[in-house]
């Protein structure tokens, strides 16, 4: 099981960030790195599990699925949708260049 450090966790979310176009603060990329932390240690702590001899199960038994009702709710404003962006042009974001 190969461990991942925070740095290089660090560096995937720069990397992500530039690539989405999203500026992401130094207290962010922290805050975020200790999450992804959480979630990978959570993963490899259910690689231990001893499945040997466990039948899959895609669902789990239920009689009657489990669901929700739709609700509408208020969606984002562009002003909200854009406030992370790294340069909006006439209220779209702008990408670099593509051929």
């Amino acid at each position: 099981m190969s461990m991942v450090s925070g740095d290089e966790i660090k560096g995937w979310i720069r990397r992500i960030s530039r690539l989405a176009l999203v500026n992401v603060s130094p207290d962010e990329e922290e805050r975020l790195a200790n999450d992804i932390v959480k979630i990978i240690n959570f993963f490899n702590k259910l690689r231990e599990v001893n499945v040997e001899n466990v039948e899959p199960m895609f669902m789990t038994p239920r009689k009657e699925p489990i669901v929700r009702e739709d609700e509408p709710q208020r969606g984002l404003s562009q002003d909200e949708a854009l406030s992370n962006v790294k340069e909006v042009l006439d209220g779209y974001v702008k990408g670099p260049k593509t051929i």
